[in-house]
């Protein structure tokens, strides 16, 4: 079934957002967004409202329209749904799964990390991202847990704006690949115990400093010290 247009100017323009190419704090015109993607101002504005509601544009009625700036006491709570849904996965991945499921999905995780590979060699962290969610999609996918899968994508759109931001260094991105391949590792183990850690360590990443960026980027955030405080990255 055809996508409706008003589907494909949400998705356009939470792609840019996800990216930032459309920056936090931005202000977005209905006309010229209607100009742009050759379409009339209802499905912008049946858009704007859409992502209203997960968190990533702010309407002020009758004044303008801007992309949110980057809450870290919501992009933390994204961070403990997210967790919570990604170990249960692992979880249900090593006791329900069958062998002939295991394996396909462990030889097509193994071929999409060497498509991440590639996105760091071009230097393109937009599309290393993308490949690194279909890495997590992929357990999900295995298990028949789509729509949990669905709620992480819909609800976490500040979180992965933060993501994002740190995986601009190189040496980020790097180091996520090597997690995941350590994750495959345990996965073809059978190692439960140690899979759920790994994946738990990928999640929390313990070696990211949100201050980084907050520092070199302080116009994208919402200026609250106390938020500042509470937010730890999760995964890549």
């Amino acid at each position: 079934m055809a996508k409706s247009i008003q589907t494909l100017v949400y998705e356009e323009l939470r792609k840019n957002i996800l990216s930032l190419h459309l920056k936090p704090g931005q202000a977005m015109s209905t006309q010229e967004i209607a100009t742009k993607l050759n379409v009339s101002r209802t499905p912008v504005r049946e858009a704007f409202l859409k992502l209203q509601e997960q968190g990533l544009v702010e309407m002020i009625p009758q004044k303008e329209t801007t992309v949110s700036k980057i809450n870290l006491k919501r992009a933390n709570q994204e961070k403990f749904l997210r967790e919570s849904l990604e170990l249960g996965i692992v979880r249900k991945f090593m006791e329900h799964g069958t062998s002939e499921i295991k394996e396909q999905t462990i030889f097509n995780m193994m071929a999409n990390i060497t498509k991440q590979r590639n996105c760091v060699k071009e230097q393109d962290f937009v599309s290393f991202l993308n490949a690194d969610d279909t890495f997590h999609s992929l357990l999900f996918a295995a298990v028949e847990e789509t729509m949990s899968w669905d709620i992480i994508k819909q609800q976490c759109g500040h979180y992965d704006r933060m993501r994002i931001l740190f995986v601009q260094d190189e040496e980020a991105a790097k180091s996520s690949i090597e997690q995941h391949e350590n994750i495959v590792r345990l996965l073809e183990k059978d190692d439960q115990k140690n899979a759920i850690d790994a994946m738990l360590h990928h999640i929390r990443r313990p070696e990211f400093d949100d201050s980084r960026i907050t520092n070199e980027y302080p116009d994208y955030f919402q200026q609250d010290d106390a938020d500042k405080k509470e937010f730890r990255l999760g995964t890549l």
